[in-house]
């Protein structure tokens, strides 16, 4: 069975969260706009009035910011219903079209598939509204996880200047740096107690969700028409969960079996592969996809499987490869925050480090020839195509 493109779907993903990447870097932009922006005190002659004054800027700033999100998170809702509603019915229709033409049967009515992926949409915005869009637009600053970063730089820098410790410069300097090391805190705190920045947690919400919009519109589809085995995709680089089973018929029942036809061999159930489970197969992150598949009717693709433990040493290999790409992004959000800051020390060993990843990254893909560089995983804007043509469809309607 021919696999649906999936590009549109995963690249909405990235966006989507590209867009708050932005959104985090414009609000450390505009708290260093206004540290250091001139007023009546001196931080280093006048520190406490110096403080006062600036913590006095806090509601005129967040006034400002609010506008600024409250305009942004509009575009993540369009660019999240266009995903999730529009893409998401369009892999549904292509694949139960493409099952009827396998089984030469009717295709299944679309009932209640349009419902469940608007149910989807809201969900996963309002996920995001409640744990990071409302920590972000609150008028209460104690409640507003932007205003809370910035009154800390403010007062910490202060601690550091009172106590002799460094120059105004050095201390503002430093102290931004180090909460931009830590981020804009979303309302969300892992099981280990860890809070997670407003980034971090949008682009793990999208791309766990739009997989699994994905997968579900396939084997739902699927299922409609009886169909409950699946080929799995495979990859150079898989979790353990995924490794054994990648490239293979699988199914979504709760027992694996013998398929009977030779070119198949055995059918796996997802559910021994940890199924269900953050760090199973289909999990949080996992980019694998189900092919619905008629045994009988449908070839296995020729294709060389890698093999399992191969698969899960790539994965480290990758992991470390998304890790340089952090990492290129931070430099990058330094570099700019450094030229705000008009610190030329600091703007000269972010640059320093900017190049040494640059470099890092580069080694690791010309000893693995299995990686590709990816420059859009390292880029610290908004991808406009996309954005651009969401705001085009909200003026055309």
């Amino acid at each position: 069975m021919a696999k649906v493109n999936d590009d549109q779907m995963i690249l909405g993903a990235s966006t989507v969260g590209n867009l708050y990447r932005k959104i985090a870097q414009e609000l450390f932009l505009r708290m260093i706009a206004r540290i250091k922006q001139r007023g009546v005190a001196d931080l280093q002659s006048d520190p406490y009035l110096w403080q006062l004054e600036k913590l006095n800027d806090m509601h005129m700033l967040n006034e400002e910011n609010i506008k600024y999100v409250v305009e942004q998170t509009g575009v993540a809702r369009e660019l999240i219903d266009e995903i999730i509603q529009n893409e998401g019915l369009k892999v549904y229709q292509d694949t139960a079209q493409q099952l009827a033409e396998d089984l030469k049967r009717p295709e299944p009515a679309y009932n209640g598939v349009q419902e469940t992926l608007a149910s989807y949409a809201k969900q996963t915005f309002l996920d995001i509204d409640n744990l990071v869009n409302q920590t972000l637009i609150s008028t209460n600053i104690a409640n507003n996880s932007a205003m809370r970063v910035y009154q800390n730089i403010v007062e910490q820098s202060v601690a550091e200047v009172v106590n002799g410790l460094k120059t105004s410069d050095k201390a503002i300097s430093d102290t931004v740096m180090k909460w931009i090391d830590k981020g804009i805190p979303s309302a969300f705190i892992d099981k280990g107690g860890n809070t997670w920045t407003i980034e971090r947690y949008v682009d793990t919400v999208m791309t766990s969700t739009t997989y699994r919009v994905y997968n579900e519109m396939r084997t739902g589809a699927a299922e409609q028409m009886g169909v409950n085995t699946f080929h799995m995709s495979s990859h150079a680089a898989a979790r353990p969960a995924c490794a054994p089973i990648q490239g293979h018929l699988v199914t979504k029942d709760r027992n694996g079996f013998q398929s009977g036809d030779k070119s198949v061999g055995y059918v796996y159930s997802l559910w021994d592969h940890g199924y269900g489970e953050a760090s199973g197969t289909m999990g949080i992150n996992c980019h694998h996809v189900l092919t619905p598949f008629v045994i009988g009717v449908n070839e296995m693709p020729d294709e060389d499987i890698p093999d399992p433990k191969r698969a899960i040493a790539n994965g480290e290999k990758q992991a470390k490869q998304r890790a340089y790409e952090r990492g290129i992004r931070d430099a990058k959000y330094k570099v700019a925050a450094a030229k705000a800051l008009g610190d030329e020390e600091l703007l000269k060993r972010y640059q320093t480090l900017l190049d040494n990843r640059r470099m890092g990254i580069r080694k690791l893909l010309d000893e693995n020839e299995f990686l590709h560089r990816d420059y859009a995983r390292e880029k610290i804007y908004v991808n406009s195509k996309l954005t651009s043509a969401i705001k085009a469809a909200q003026k055309n309607k």
